[in-house]
């Protein structure tokens, strides 16, 4: 461990835990999660899944955590380590982040999606994911035709539509199915201004100025993905305009080894939905789709995945070998909540704390894009959670607000 990952471990914060009553930790394990599991059960599973998915269900929230009983799954081993210290404690004791991979880990093992079987290599959120398509490649044609030049200098339009890029990207992440389900209610933004206004920090354009000023420099981007659907469809068309205008020789992404968090990204949920922009009836999504296509051929978009995404440890854990890739990388772009509570260790930091304080540990410049979803948030203004409990009580987990964080 470096000399800054020993001060942070020494100036820890408490995780986040479900036994806080009236916490979203609390609602997300005592109503949320068990809700995803009795949704499954109405998929047509094999006998034995089905038993498995009740006995889930059955144990929310007040049973106790147990090893993963997955015999020689790729990621048993770490799941053996990561749960030693949880072991016999609650889904309510145990620290929230913990206990909600350990819930879609168990998913998995529930319908064998690691053992011979029926249930080998099914994506249990199959259904949902298809859903998540409908409406994708129409918003898609509209955020193209703002990216059309526009009359002014070369990178003043540039950071202009990098700037708004960063605002779609931003608020793509509200599409998320483990929060709200694909057809169901979520809040929406109604117009530009009204989304700038939620937006707690808006560091967009100075990641934008800074990507426009090393553009000869910044080689690789690497995306650390959250969502699929419009928010991914809106994480490609970043890659491709980074790729397309010469910003970036290389974008990697970081996906999610199998299915977890409903509507988390796998590789071939990326590779699926560049399939379908690329047959789509809008004529820009078809071009994007197949400049996406040529740049996986040529690796350009360079795609990977890692069981660290989807272990319970925070990112100051990250393997050496991983904090070393992503040191290599220009500039780290890091989507959604899940991700943000990793890199803050899913701790409830004073929320003025400045960012850079926390992530001194970072291997990269880093750009954190996030709808709030979950009770933790740093690099606020003094005086401002105040403001915001006023106007919104629930501001840190509806999915009103958001931000971007960069941090250089």
């Amino acid at each position: 461990m470096s000399a800054s990952q020993t001060l942070i471990a020494q100036t820890l914060p408490l995780p986040l835990r479900g036994n806080e009553p009236g916490s979203f930790a609390e609602d997300t394990l005592s109503r949320r999660l068990p809700g995803i599991a009795r949704v499954l059960l109405d998929e047509p599973w094999h006998p034995q899944a089905q038993t498995r998915l009740q006995a889930l269900v059955d144990d929310m929230p007040h049973g106790h955590l147990r090893p993963i009983q997955d015999p020689e799954a790729p990621d048993v081993s770490i799941w053996h380590t990561d749960l030693m210290p949880y072991l016999g404690q609650t889904w309510l004791e145990a620290p929230w982040f913990v206990a909600e991979l350990y819930f879609f880990r168990r998913i998995l093992e529930a319908t064998g999606y690691f053992q011979p079987g029926p249930g080998q290599g099914v994506d249990p959120y199959r259904s949902q994911k298809a859903k998540g398509l409908s409406g994708v490649t129409g918003q898609l044609e509209q955020a193209l035709t703002r990216l059309e030049p526009v009359d002014k200098p070369g990178d003043e339009a540039l950071q202009e539509r990098l700037v708004s890029l960063f605002h779609s990207v931003t608020w793509g992440n509200r599409a998320d199915l483990s929060v709200w389900p694909a057809g169901g209610a979520k809040p929406q933004p109604t117009a530009d201004s009204q989304r700038e206004a939620q937006l707690l920090v808006d560091d967009a354009p100075a990641a934008a100025e800074f990507i426009l000023m090393r553009r000869d420099s910044l080689s690789k981007v690497d995306f650390i993905l959250d969502n699929i659907g419009l928010e991914l469809a809106y994480d490609l068309l970043l890659a491709d305009f980074l790729l397309s205008r010469g910003l970036a020789e290389q974008v990697r992404f970081h996906a999610k080894p199998f299915p977890t968090y409903v509507s988390d990204a796998t590789i071939p949920d990326i590779r699926a939905l560049v399939a379908h922009l690329s047959q789509a009836d809008e004529p820009g999504v078809r071009g994007l789709g197949s400049r996406l296509n040529t740049c996986l051929e040529n690796d350009r978009l360079h795609l990977q995945n890692s069981f660290f995404w989807t272990s319970p440890r925070p990112a100051w854990e990250m393997p050496p070998e991983m904090h070393q890739e992503l040191a290599s990388a220009g500039l780290l772009i890091c989507k959604g909540d899940v991700n943000y509570r990793r890199w803050l260790g899913d701790r409830r930091w004073p929320f003025t704390t400045p960012i850079q304080q926390i992530l001194s540990y970072r291997p990269a410049r880093l750009l954190l894009m996030r709808v709030m979803k979950a009770e933790i948030v740093a690099g606020l203004q003094p005086g401002q959670p105040e403001m915001l409990y006023q106007a919104d009580p629930t501001w840190q987990f509806d999915g009103r607000s958001g931000l971007i964080q960069f941090v250089p």
